[in-house]
């Protein structure tokens, strides 16, 4: 399952970097990656990152632009790792924390010796092909001088047969002399044999070319092919026997020629005779003839012998080619086989080998000389190749050449000779030295779990040797050593000693020697105590002694830090300097949040207190710094319900009311008014002692001290009769009048001396108006229909349903909000999550940085609710 690889990516000033690719390389294969295989994260431009990464281990590396890749180190991701950061995985312990240096070097050197194994085995291979190469190049050249001998033996051949055309020539000229003395008229014969003779002399001289031509090209041949110089030479010298014969054949020529002068001298003394052998001569002449054809086919044969000595001298000089080819090919493959021996040999250095001599065992150093005495070099395949270029034509050496898969007997385990060590004695020393090691590795379940469970191990640490550094003077030194030696040299004591004391995974924590030291170290929430003594005694605290009593408990070292106070109230203190009430912390619930310069810290009181402290009371005090107004808050509830002052709100027991009150609407008289129903219909106190009544923003009727004035009549009644009394002590008199006219026909009017009172009449329509022309005074209630205004002051009418008193509290006062509060506490992830939309009716209570860095982790929040008739409601909008 992937592990959750989060966080910011940050330099050392607490910047966010920028531009940066972390890039993560499988170290080994694993059950889902495959080694070397690369994945990348960029961060965004606040330097976070988010990985899912699979099980295995990695190399860590950061790209930065413009700058040279940084490694960061190396993870490991196991299947019940954690999700973090990438600063925890790279600061987590490995296995490779607590293995020894000494067996990771000597891993190191066992890569570095079979990447050279391997590396002098591919040398070797290169060799013998080159080797094989060269083979073929000699072949090629031992035909060539063959070819160059069959040229020879043509040539000579050639020369044999121009002997004889020279000596078929001599007789010629014999037969001549013998017969031209008998007749001169054998001299036009003999002048012709002389001729013939010429002519065959001149075949001589083409045969003596070619032959000149076929030994400088045996000559260069034999130049060309050093392998076969033996060859050549012989072909040379056979050439120079041909043009021996040659000249050989010339001089016969030319004595057949002198010959040939003195028959003609002897013909013209002996004309006569020479007509009796003419029919001789005319058979020499014959004879001249043929010896001229068969020179000619010597030269023929001796061109065509030279022109195949060409050929196969061009085909050694391309052997010759090859096998310089080869010869620089081999030393190419002997020079790689020096370089190989001489890593092999800085490898032996590392793991602390010696020198090979003639009496011990250790590293052997390669030489390409031929002619050292030295015991304690080995021959490289290039000496061998000069040493047996030089032996070719010597007899073989009686030990025969390995191939294929030597057997060799196997030396005693105390063997310090010059034996040949075959696999089985390997093994015997391997399983020796493996035998030797200390007590923690003397079973085989001990070996194999320091070697790691590896079936492959001797594989597994050549390669790894392959890789490895050359021997220094470090490694020098660490040759012979004991274990506890290896340990005191390389520095491990304090790391094996530290892994010695280190935590078990098994123990959950539990071996942790200060688990309060361990927690502040990573960051975690603390619940310090479930029943502390706070401040000792039951006295007066401030708000300062208090953060310092947290701060001695360590309570800001913790992104999250809780404890409860025991219940004992003579043992706990009592803050008094809140401004909203005393806090008694005995049996109270503590929570502080953040740091000391920037805190946030909550408690919660229980059911009962003393000293004047506030139950069930929830208590926030709140410190960013001096700059931003510290202090005590308290949060009301179902308990702890405000007062309607504290609210600003009209209380059900009475209270004053500022401003126009609308009942039913809203109000458009303004003022001190009140409208019941319809917004410009009620009651108006414009000025002292004066109260109007408006109907549809019309004044009505005015009431003050000692008069009622109404705007308009004034009914009482349908009758048709009106009885008035007077007990005739008045200052004035008065009349109350019936009266009507079109516009009023029934008029019930009260005068007195100064004016008229009231009347009541009767409108054309039939409704009836009733006017006062003063003050309306009643001990009663006042009726309008159904509808009664009482001496109190309340109305009753089915409009309201009833009094209007009743109403107000059933509709307005008891749908006054009674108390307000905050509901429970919510909490959302917001450096790495939705956080909280901007919703209506929330409040903020919280923000937390469990880290201390410049991004927030989580925020609380807190729904506004609002107890209306006993029933919280949260409030949708503020």
């Amino acid at each position: 399952m992937p592990v959750l690889i989060s966080g910011v990516l940050k330099d050392a000033t607490g910047t966010p970097v920028q531009n940066c690719t972390i890039q993560l390389k499988a170290c080994r294969t694993s059950t889902t990656v495959v080694v070397n295989t690369v994945a990348s994260e960029n961060p965004d431009d606040a330097g976070r990152y988010s990985m899912d990464v699979e099980q295995g281990q990695y190399t860590v590396t950061l790209l930065v632009e413009g700058y040279p890749p940084s490694h960061a180190g190396v993870i490991t991701v196991y299947d019940d790792s954690k999700p973090g950061t990438l600063n925890d995985f790279l600061g987590a312990m490995t296995e490779d924390d607590v293995r020894p240096e000494a067996l990771r070097r000597f891993e190191a050197m066992v890569e570095e010796v079979a990447r050279q194994a391997s590396e002098a085995s591919r040398n070797a291979t290169a060799a013998g092909q080159a080797s094989e190469q060269a083979q073929t190049s000699a072949g090629q050249a031992s035909e060539s001088a063959t070819a160059a001998v069959n040229a020879a033996g043509a040539a000579e051949a050639s020369a044999t047969q121009a002997a004889s055309s020279a000596a078929s020539a001599e007789s010629s000229a014999g037969t001549a002399t013998t017969k031209a003395g008998e007749a001169s008229a054998s001299a036009a014969s003999a002048d012709t044999a002389r001729t013939a003779a010429a002519a065959s002399a001149a075949a001589s001289k083409t045969s003596e070319a070619n032959a000149d031509a076929s030994r400088i090209a045996a000559g260069d041949s034999a130049a060309a092919a050093a392998a076969s110089a033996t060859a050549a030479q012989t072909s040379a010298a056979r050439a120079g026997a041909s043009e021996t014969a040659a000249k050989t054949s010339e001089t016969q020529a030319a004595s057949s020629a002198g010959d040939a002068g003195a028959s003609a001298t002897a013909a013209a003394a002996s004309e006569k005779a020479a007509a009796a052998s003419a029919a001789e001569a005319k058979t020499s002449e014959t004879n001249a003839a043929t010896s001229a054809s068969t020179a000619a086919a010597s030269a023929t044969a001796a061109s065509s012998s030279a022109s195949e000595a060409s050929t196969h001298a061009a085909a050694s000089d391309t052997s010759a080619s090859l096998a310089a080819q080869s010869s620089t090919a081999a030393g190419a493959a002997a020079t790689r086989a020096e370089d190989a021996a001489k890593r092999a040999e800085d490898i032996a250095d590392v793991i602390s080998l010696e020198d090979a001599s003639l009496t011990k065992k250790g590293i052997v150093k390669l030489s390409s000389a031929t002619d050292s005495d030295s015991e304690a070099l080995a021959a490289t395949p290039k000496a061998v190749k000069t040493v047996m270029g030089e032996v070719q034509t010597k007899a073989p050496l009686d030990s025969p050449a390995f191939t294929g898969t030597p057997t060799t007997p196997t030396p005693p385990d105390d063997a310090k000779g010059l034996q040949t060590a075959n696999a089985e004695f390997v093994r015997k020393l391997i399983a020796a030295l493996v035998g030797s090691v200390p007590e923690s590795l003397d079973t085989l379940q001990e070996l194999a779990d320091a070697l790691g469970n590896d079936p492959n191990f001797a594989t597994t640490v050549l390669n790894k040797l392959a890789g490895k550094q050359p021997l220094d003077e470090t490694l020098t030194a660490l040759s012979g050593k004991s274990v506890d030696g290896l340990i005191e040299y390389v520095g491990l004591r304090e790391t094996i000693n530290r892994a010695a004391g280190a935590m078990q995974k098994d123990q959950n924590g539990s071996d942790i020697p200060d688990k309060d030291l361990f927690v502040r170290r990573i960051g975690a929430t603390r619940a310090f105590d479930g029943a502390v003594t706070i401040g000792g005694d039951d006295n007066p605290w401030t708000t300062a002694e208090f953060i310092s009593w947290l701060e001695s408990c360590g309570a800001f070292n913790h992104p999250y830090w809780m404890c409860r106070g025991s219940w004992s109230y003579a043992h706990n203190k009592i803050i008094t300097d809140t401004g909203c009430g005393n806090i008694c912390l005995a049996g109270a619930v503590i929570e502080v949040m953040g740091v000391r310069g920037a805190m946030t810290i909550r408690v919660t009181t229980p059911t009962t207190t003393s000293g004047g402290g506030v139950a069930s009371a929830q208590f926030t005090y709140i410190n960013n710094g001096d700059g931003y107004s510290p202090g005590w808050r308290r949060d009301f509830n179902t308990v702890n319900k405000p007062a309607a002052d504290e609210m600003g709100a009209l209380s059900v027991n009475g209270g004053r009311i500022n401003g126009a009150l609308g009942i039913g609407t809203d109000n458009a008289l303004g003022g001190n008014s009140i409208v019941l129903g319809d917004n410009d219909t009620g009651l108006k106190q414009n000025s002292d002692g004066v109260l109007d009544v408006y109907a549809n923003n019309a004044l009505v009727a005015r009431l003050q001290p000692g008069k009622l004035y109404v705007v308009g009549d004034v009914l009482a009644g349908d009758g048709r009769k009106l009885s008035l009394t007077s007990d005739n002590n008045s200052s004035l008199n008065s009349l109350f009048n019936l009266w009507g006219n079109s516009d009023r026909p029934t008029v019930i009017e009260l005068d007195d001396d100064q004016g008229w009172h009231l009347y009541s009449q009767r409108n054309p329509d039939g409704s009836i108006r009733f006017m006062v022309n003063g003050e309306i005074f009643t001990t009663s209630s006042i009726h309008a229909g159904a509808n009664t205004i009482s001496t109190d002051g309340n109305i009753y009418g089915s409009l309201w349903g009833g009094w209007l008193n009743d109403w107000i509290n059933n509709t307005i006062i008891n749908r006054f909000v009674q108390d307000i509060r905050l509901g429970g506490i919510e909490y959302a992830q917001a450096w790495n999550g939705p956080g909280y939309n901007d919703t209506p009716g929330y409040v903020i209570t919280g923000v937390m940085n469990g880290n201390s860095d410049e991004l927030i982790d989580g925020v609380h929040r807190r729904p506004l609710q609002k107890l209306i008739g006993g029933v919280w409601y949260n409030v949708a909008s503020i």
